[in-house]
């Protein structure tokens, strides 16, 4: 029963990789979306793309899938989190997973936790936000926002910390171990990370 292989330690940490590599996914996807921003014609191409979006008949769908997947992962997190704590003695205060220990394993429930406020604010900011000449103005005008772009920065920082481990630790835990793996998962957490992280200072400072 699936419900019963999702509550056994080893069925979370898959649905766990599982889920965090469709997410992966997402956001390479949402990454080449943005890169409309680059372009040099007033915002045009990307209002475009954004209308494409909203307009598309499997929006929705798209969009419950990738709620369930997030939801999911995030419970799936949670719960591995907890049954790890509770199986380790009073005041071992070192993180134990898959592949060693690093920084970014150590900190991943955090750094989780610091994505999920940033997608909060995200998705207040840029798809409830109030848009009547478009999204690309909304964009440029939260940009030049020095605060705002600020905590965008540091958000993708944590993004790329979370990152870099996730994908070779969802390998591991799906029994795929290279160090090709590995390297592939540091330069997509760059290419990621910096990625969105360079949007914004483009656009609201650069541009």
């Amino acid at each position: 029963m699936p419900s019963t292989f999702l509550s056994s330690p080893i069925g979370k940490k898959m649905g766990m990789a599982l889920t965090g590599l469709i997410l992966y996914g997402f956001l390479v996807g949402h990454l080449l979306g943005n890169l409309l921003l680059l372009k040099d014609d007033g915002g045009r191409s990307f209002n475009a793309y954004s209308d494409f979006l909203i307009n598309h008949p499997l929006l929705i769908p798209a969009e419950i899938f990738l709620v369930v997947v997030f939801a999911l992962h995030l419970f799936l997190a949670i719960s591995v989190t907890r049954d790890n704590r509770r199986a380790r003695p009073v005041g071992y205060q070192t993180t134990q997973s898959v592949g060693g220990r690093s920084f970014a394993s150590h900190t991943m429930i955090y750094s989780g936790v610091v994505i999920l406020v940033f997608l909060v604010l995200h998705l207040k900011t840029f798809k409830y936000g109030d848009k009547p000449s478009g999204l690309y103005d909304l964009v440029l005008a939260t940009f030049q926002q020095t605060g705002y772009l600020i905590w965008y920065a540091v958000a993708m920082l944590v993004l790329g910390f979370h990152l870099w481990h996730a994908f070779h630790s969802a390998f591991q835990t799906l029994s795929i171990r290279s160090d090709k793996i590995k390297s592939l998962g540091l330069v997509l957490c760059l290419v990621l990370a910096l990625g969105f992280g360079f949007l914004p200072v483009y656009v609201g400072v650069l541009k």
